[in-house]
């Protein structure tokens, strides 16, 4: 059945996404690594397997060890790209994240809401409170601009940010970046 959809709608990428909950090494890890495999292998289409820290939790080696590591059928099939936070503090990271940033706002429909209000008013807060993650990023944004519609105020600041909580990462480090910040910005200003 999925194959034959795939198929019909000349499906050209699949998405699988949280794959860092397979557990390599164990019997229900490895059935669903060949799923997967097979899945591959039979369909006419792109796969694109998403998670965190895949390597270091043994996917590609599926949970062996040293020369045994080599012969894993997932490391040969799969390509590791890894995605890094935003680093706008860098001359190659500022104008991905203000181009992030102004991409964003595009699609932010808040009437009172000011061109550059992200990418030059709130570009340094939201690198803080995100660290440069964009899921904390998109959370922080989203939560926002509800609030500030439910509150009529129509467009985002600090005053009203503050008020959103997002993931716990990224509010445990969000001193630790603002450090990193204010340090850069004062070098940059020297």
């Amino acid at each position: 059945m999925a194959g034959d959809a795939v198929r019909r709608h000349e499906t050209r990428l699949i998405i699988i996404d949280d794959v860092h909950f397979l557990r390599p090494g164990t019997e229900k890890g490895e059935q669903v690594a060949n799923e997967l495999k097979w899945l591959a292998n039979e369909y006419p289409a792109t796969f694109l397997f998403a998670g965190v820290a895949l390597k270091q939790r043994g996917l590609f080696s599926e949970g062996r060890n040293g020369e045994f590591a080599a012969l894993a059928q997932t490391g040969r099939r799969w390509t590791l790209l890894q995605l890094h936070a935003f680093d706008p503090l860098t001359a190659i990271g500022a104008p991905v994240w203000r181009d992030t940033l102004l991409g964003i706002e595009q699609r932010l429909m808040l009437a009172r809401m000011r061109p550059g209000t992200l990418a030059d008013t709130l570009s340094d807060y939201l690198y803080i409170r995100s660290t440069g993650v964009i899921g904390s990023l998109m959370q922080l944004i989203r939560l926002g601009a509800i609030r500030a519609i439910r509150t009529g105020k129509e467009t985002l600041d600090t005053d009203l940010l503050e008020q959103v909580s997002i993931d716990e990462a990224a509010e445990i480090a969000r001193g630790a970046t603002a450090i990193l910040v204010n340090k850069a910005r004062r070098v940059a200003r020297s």
